[in-house]
């Protein structure tokens, strides 16, 4: 939950990026998920140079679960709309307090629209199956509520998964967000990793894919336009040979998708790929031949990540991103996105016609329906 305001942002960072790109438009998505500080866990960081001590605040560490801030989207509603007209413009607001895996998601998503009229034209980033994240998400194994006469879906791999793209309640919330006009960010990986709560990688398994049930997903919320985050990549979900082939697949499969290439690490994976990754020559040709459905975006957080000298067993807390670090995360790709035949798409123009459309559309449902009753709301019901 460290962040900045909305109008610092855009004062400091957004409008002060320099090159020939400049940042002109940008999407706002707040972390949902809270770390629980749990007393019992007796997790704390001591930083001893200032003789002060936090709890934790980084989803890496600690073996306390995580939790839906649904405040979240009333905090950042409250900035936006306190923006003048000019800056509202540059940014585009999501909505992300919501449990995916609860059906009741579909209201939260509705009144969360209701009740601040023109803050938001989004859903996500949001996560179904994430490493460690998944984890750590509070919540009952799916085999531990699921009545005997529903077949336990074919992405659960562990007795312990809280989460499946197959969830009822996933298809209601992305018909509702394509109903209201709102474009839905979603993060699932590629394939299934073993990651320990503090960051110890125990095991990759490519062979446990989640392709099928992406693209079983997309084939119950056709018309929703969904944004698949970083090709399904993650810190430890590395690109396997085929990588591509298989988001080629998906992104044939749906026609209402598209993907994008944010976050340092999956531009590390492009620039200066590992033997038995794709070479930066076939994301040169991927992208060329999809520059219709991909977006890039820094994903930038604003705070790194907390430091460990474990030698000293000294820590430093994660640090304020300099305006200039953020100019330099923005740029570091344009060398290559000059080779493109249509870098103009993958940095302005797919996003432009994305939110765009998704800001009318919405726009035109609160006025709609600006006079239903947010504590009165029917949950929609799929077939």
């Amino acid at each position: 939950m460290q962040g900045i305001h909305l109008k610092q942002f855009i004062d400091e960072y957004m409008d002060k990026t320099q090159g020939l790109r400049p940042v002109t438009r940008s999407v706002i998505m707040p972390l949902p998920l809270q770390q629980r500080w749990d007393s019992f866990e007796n997790y704390q960081i001591d930083i001893k140079s200032k003789g002060i001590t936090a709890g934790p605040n980084y989803y890496i560490g600690p073996k306390a679960d995580l939790y839906y801030y649904s405040f979240i989207d009333a905090m950042y509603a409250k900035q936006y709309l306190a923006l003048s007209k000019d800056d509202q413009f540059k940014l585009d607001l999501m909505i992300t307090g919501f449990n995916p895996m609860d059906v009741y998601a579909a209201q939260h998503i509705k009144r969360a629209v209701l009740t601040y009229p023109g803050a938001f034209d989004g859903i996500g980033e949001f996560t179904i199956h994430k490493e460690i994240v998944s984890d750590k998400l509070a919540g009952d194994a799916i085999t531990d509520t699921k009545a005997p006469t529903v077949a336990l879906p074919p992405d659960v791999y562990s007795q312990s998964d809280t989460v499946s793209l197959y969830a009822d309640s996933l298809t209601r919330l992305l018909k509702e967000a394509g109903d209201i006009g709102l474009v839905a960010m979603l993060h699932n990986d590629i394939y299934l990793v073993e990651v320990s709560h503090d960051g110890e990688l125990k095991a990759r398994h490519p062979d446990k894919s989640y392709e099928k049930g992406l693209i079983d997903l997309c084939s119950r919320v056709k018309g929703t336009k969904i944004i698949w985050a970083h090709t399904g990549l993650g810190r430890f979900v590395e690109p396997q040979s085929d990588h591509l082939q298989i988001v080629s697949r998906i992104l044939d499969a749906c026609p209402d998708w598209y993907t994008d290439i944010s976050w340092d690490l999956v531009q590390d994976y492009i620039l200066d790929p590992k033997p038995g990754m794709p070479s930066t020559e076939e994301w040169r040709e991927f992208l060329n031949k999809y520059h219709d459905r991909v977006l890039w975006g820094s994903d930038d957080v604003i705070y790194s990540r907390n430091k460990f000298d474990f030698d000293k067993k000294e820590v430093e807390l994660g640090s304020l991103m300099t305006p200039s670090q953020y100019d330099n995360d923005v740029h570091r790709m344009d060398k290559f996105k000059s080779t493109l035949k249509f870098s103009e798409s993958l940095d302005y123009d797919n996003y432009r016609a994305i939110f765009t459309q998704a800001r009318e559309k919405v726009r035109g449902w609160e006025s709609e329906h600006a006079n239903d009753n947010v504590w009165d709301l029917t949950t929609p019901i799929t077939k």
